[in-house]
């Protein structure tokens, strides 16, 4: 029997409705499913991280590391840190708090304490200890103010579960904050994860990988290069003269692994840390933290911070142009899709809000840009202070007129000042004055000009104000000249100033709540915290300055819901 026309027309007219009935159900669902709050925040940091890497190494990237980010999530392709100087301690400080060095006190990775008349790391705690090694303890009692893991700690009274991991220990310390469950890093004196007595004993978990003793395994092997040496064409020839050498090898492809030793010891272990395996170590590390924990798998969201150091291991020694930079970053990019993957099989990618930035990028080497007729070079950093000391004799008087140098914080000999009976402001400003004569120094302020808010108008002055603490910071801030680094090696290249090829990074967000795109606003690692609270509804970090980054959060989808006014 056949049907009518009228038949025809309404069996098709209710399948059509069925059918967008189910379509329309499934898309409400899924984007009920993205505004839903995420189970587990993974907050990723690699250590110098340069921003044209993505362009140089784009069509080199598999799909499910870099680009899985790139292409499902929010890409911010002008972000900038405002602060100037741009060093490991400091970047991770301004991730996890959203403060800057002038709030949080975070000035360097090392800062000279007058009352111990020494210079003290970041992260250095005497009232600390080491847990799975000898050495001295630490904490992050430094940074002022919280972190965004003590916020979610605060707003689900204690119950989320926070986790820090690195090679290095500020890294993890400064991610971690006060109330964290667990901050581990490598330890390179003894091939060990460790921990701080802050934490408690070092897990069952950690003593079981720590037992595998995962480098050795490495110890006598190469490093190759992942790809044909032609496919490295966005990198200099191998073997560049100014690139430094991996200890007990060369500075060419294959690397040896030894350390130059007969077995494996301190001096591997740092060698291991500076290549691409280490970085596959601490993912693997990573993941036994992710199962043994729980992470992602309790009723209140959970916060996983890690930190990538190898690659700034391997730009300093070799420089971003170098053939083992651009394969420590396509070896990461493998890596990050091995967790990536993990994550989504013990948690689910979808419940799993995933932000990668870094705490700096780095200038090339400074003979490659000579070659390229750029006006670039290296300060050295005991000469400065020598030729500095001796100008200041010559004015002043006979003494140590010094009493140490961090690049950007050169900290004055007060007692010197007060026993030849001068003014602090003057011998201030008379340093000052010499410091700019010396060849590829550039702009140079003095404490009393801070004090007063009397620093000349010039493009830096504001970050160089954020960059300032009273108390830790020198009575001297002395900037290189673009193109210039402080060093007193004659090889590599390194990182601190507030020009792009430093202060320019990735930022990338993906997950529930936030909306896919490219976005040329600009923007600043300082934003992740305040950002992360607002997805989360929870109160951002309490001297976070940096804003929301409203344009990547979804809006929340759903069916309107009526007001009225509730009775009693």
């Amino acid at each position: 029997m056949f049907c009518s026309l009228s038949g025809l027309r309404k069996s098709f007219l209710a399948f059509l409705i069925a059918v967008l009935f189910v379509t329309s159900s499934g898309v409400a669902s899924a984007q009920a499913g993205l505004s839903s709050q995420p189970k587990l925040v993974v907050l990723i940091m690699v250590d110098q991280l340069s921003f044209d890497y993505f362009a140089r190494y784009q069509d080199k990237f598999g799909s499910g590391g870099f680009r899985l980010l790139q292409d499902n999530g929010a890409n911010f392709l002008n972000c900038r840190y405002e602060q100037a100087t741009t060093l490991t301690a400091v970047g991770h400080s301004i991730v996890s708090s959203g403060a800057y060095p002038w709030a949080s006190g975070i000035v360097g990775n090392t800062w000279y304490d007058r009352r111990k008349e020494k210079e003290v790391d970041a992260v250095a705690d005497e009232s600390m200890q080491l847990v799975g090694s000898n050495g001295a303890g630490s904490s992050c009692k430094s940074l002022l103010g919280t972190t965004i893991g003590d916020e979610l700690k605060l707003a689900t009274n204690g119950r989320s579960k926070i986790i820090s991991c690195s090679l290095k220990g500020r890294s993890a310390l400064l991610m971690a904050g006060r109330t964290a469950d667990g901050a581990y890093w490598w330890d390179d004196n003894t091939g060990n994860f460790v921990t701080s007595s802050q934490f408690g004993q070092l897990g069952g978990w950690a003593k079981t990988f720590n037992d595998r003793h995962y480098a050795d395994g490495y110890f006598g092997r190469t490093w190759q290069r992942l790809l044909s040496e032609s496919s490295y064409s966005a990198s200099t020839n191998d073997d560049y003269t100014y690139e430094s050498m991996l200890k007990g090898d060369g500075r060419q492809f294959p690397h040896v692994l030894t350390g130059g030793g007969a077995a494996p010891g301190p001096q591997y272990y740092s060698t291991f840390a500076a290549t691409p395996f280490a970085n596959q170590m601490l993912a693997d590390f990573v993941s036994e933290a992710v199962t043994n924990e729980g992470l992602g798998r309790h009723n209140d969201t959970d916060l996983l911070a890690v930190s990538f150091s190898s690659t700034d291991l391997v730009g300093h020694a070799f420089g971003p142009d170098s053939q083992e930079a651009e394969d420590t970053i396509l070896r990461l990019d493998q890596t990050l899709a091995g967790l990536f993957k993990n994550l989504d099989t013990q948690v689910g990618l979808g419940r799993c809000l995933i932000v990668l930035t870094a705490d700096h990028g780095v200038m090339p080497i400074p003979e490659l840009l000579k070659e390229r007729g750029m006006d670039a070079g290296r300060i050295d950093t005991k000469s400065f202070k020598s030729m500095l000391d001796a100008a200041l004799d010559q004015k002043l008087g006979n003494e140590e007129w010094i009493s140490s140098f961090q690049p950007p914080n050169l900290y004055l000999n007060l007692n010197a000042i007060d026993k030849q009976k001068y003014r602090q402001p003057d011998v201030e400003a008379l340093a000052a004055k010499l410091c700019r004569s010396i060849p590829g120094v550039g702009e140079v302020y003095t404490a009393f000009q801070f004090f007063m808010n009397q620093l000349p108008s010039g493009p830096q002055v504001e970050a160089a104000k954020k960059s300032y603490f009273w108390g830790r910071s020198g009575e001297l801030y002395v900037m290189p000249k673009p193109g210039y680094i402080f060093s007193s090696s004659a090889t590599g290249t390194t990182h601190g100033s507030p020009y792009r090829y430093d202060s320019q990074v990735p930022l990338f967000l993906m997950g529930p709540m936030v909306r896919v795109g490219r976005f040329a606003d600009h923007s600043s690692p300082a934003d992740v915290a305040p950002t992360l609270a607002a997805l989360l509804n929870i109160t951002a970090p309490s001297q976070s300055e940096g804003r929301v980054l409203s344009e990547c959060l979804a809006p929340v989808t759903g069916p309107n819901r009526p007001l009225s006014y509730p009775t009693r």
